[in-house]
């Protein structure tokens, strides 16, 4: 599924339509559902991650009681190489705040159980910056970073740090809309 070039190759349980519809159906935090006009919208961030070894990564990162950020919501992908760019969309529309891509390792040891997909996703996201900065969205706002299963130790720091740029750079400006 993640090398298909167009993205056709559905799984029973997994489709670009099914992650789509998940991703229009979000229920993100806004002014009006909090009940104290001074207390601040919380900011919500996704991350896709990688079933292979990402996902994997998260679950030793939580047997091992690492502690990260508990904003970011989890949404497991059979591969990055499936990500679509219009899920981007759909989820800062409906009001998220950032986006994180936990895939596989690429170079000499390419650990992709689906040929390439973390090079996919990364070729497709190098359209992506342009497209944001056009709507006025900071481009830092979605990252793409690239995990070994031996490395669940350094998920913490690297969610975080992701989460402290967003909240560098503040809310999504449409949540609400």
């Amino acid at each position: 599924m993640g090398a298909c070039p167009e993205r056709i190759v559905n799984f029973a349980d997994f489709s670009v339509d099914i992650m789509g519809s998940m991703f229009k159906s979000l229920d993100v935090p806004t002014e009006d559902d909090m009940e104290d006009e001074e207390e601040e919208v919380p900011l919500r961030l996704l991350g896709l991650v990688c079933e292979n070894d990402a996902y994997p990564a998260l679950d030793a990162a939580a047997l091992n009681k690492l502690k990260f950020s508990p904003i970011v919501r989890f949404v497991p992908l059979r591969c990055m190489g499936s990500f679509n760019l219009v899920w981007v969309s759909d989820a800062f529309s409906r009001g998220v705040d950032g986006m994180i891509l936990l895939g596989c390792k690429y170079g000499d040891d390419y650990q992709c159980h689906f040929a390439k997909g973390s090079e996919l996703c990364n070729y497709r996201l190098s359209k992506l910056s342009e497209t944001l900065d056009k709507l006025g969205l900071e481009a830092d706002r979605v990252q793409q970073i690239q995990v070994a299963i031996s490395e669940f130790d350094k998920l913490p720091k690297i969610i975080n740090e992701f989460v402290d740029r967003v909240k560098e750079i503040g809310p999504n400006p449409f949540k609400g809309m």
